[in-house]
């Protein structure tokens, strides 16, 4: 009987013993702040020359990448920074991060702590490094909708473009159009019929809009060339030319010599590639 309370009081303090060493070895009490472009990240139960693993992940595109610093220790306080460009080069740009952070002393996989965020993630989700600041300028522009800022990624729509380009040209002329007078017969978009309006974007034929259909390179060259009212200069050398409808040819070229779009290293245009989101954002927003 002895014998059984005393196996009855092992297992009853067994989970109690492993709850308490996993309390001693997740980092706790921790707390975090921005000090220009330096994250420290005070830990109250961490010692000398610990190592921490930091998980960051950005809360823009969702990219995660991992750290290991040590720990500071300076004025009584145990701590460890990571700089906005070590941010940048792990897990790219953004205006918010997620983090946790675990004891890394020994190969043992030991508790994270829950999740610290800083900074305040940006309105536009799934970007391409490349494209963040342009992003940054577009949003404070309000160039896109939220719908688009959901995923920039993504191929963007003739009438999401549409929208964007009537945006660019008030910005630009500071002259817009109302859009009240329907256009075509398969979409009722507001910025569909304003982009018709002023002279800057057409139908599909047999007045439609195609509001759905993707944007291709030489499609987009030509409502740039629109939007901006480029004069064209030099012919640029495209080895496929044959392949930029006749319409687009010359929009195509306005476009080039103006740097609103580029070949690739072969020389080549691509006209039926469809542009995303993200491409067509910065494309104008470089140009505002």
């Amino acid at each position: 009987m002895k014998r059984i309370l005393i196996l009855m009081i092992i297992l009853i303090a067994a989970p109690f013993s492993v709850f308490a060493s996993k309390e001693v070895a997740m980092p706790l009490n921790v707390s975090a702040i921005k000090e220009s472009d330096i994250y420290n990240f005070e830990i109250k139960n961490a010692k000398d020359k610990d190592l921490i693993e930091i998980e960051v992940k950005s809360e823009g595109n969702e990219s995660k990448g991992v750290f290991k610093k040590n720990i500071i220790s300076k004025d009584n306080k145990k701590f460890i920074s990571i700089s906005q460009e070590e941010l940048d080069s792990l897990v790219g740009p953004s205006s918010g991060y997620a983090f946790r952070l675990r004891f890394a002393n020994n190969e043992k996989s030991l508790g994270f702590s829950n999740e610290l965020h800083l900074g305040k993630a940006p309105v536009f989700r799934n970007y391409s490094n490349w494209a963040y600041q342009d992003l940054l300028k577009a949003e404070g522009l309000k160039l896109f909708s939220k719908e688009v800022a959901t995923d920039t990624r993504a191929r963007i729509t003739r009438e999401e473009f549409a929208e964007i380009a009537v945006k660019a040209y008030k910005i630009k002329y500071e002259r817009s159009s109302q859009g009240t007078v329907k256009h075509f017969k398969d979409t009722d978009n507001q910025y569909a019929n304003m982009a018709y309006d002023l002279g800057i974007m057409s139908g599909k034929g047999d007045d439609t809009f195609s509001p759905k259909a993707h944007m291709t390179r030489e499609d987009y060259a030509v409502v740039i060339a629109n939007v901006f009212e480029l004069n064209n200069k030099k012919n640029v050398s495209v080895k496929d030319r044959k392949k930029i409808a006749s319409y687009a040819r010359e929009s195509v070229n306005k476009a080039l010599n103006a740097k609103y779009l580029t070949l690739d290293e072969k020389k080549n245009f691509n006209p039926k590639k469809e542009m995303s989101r993200e491409e067509v954002i910065s494309s104008i927003v470089r140009h505002i």
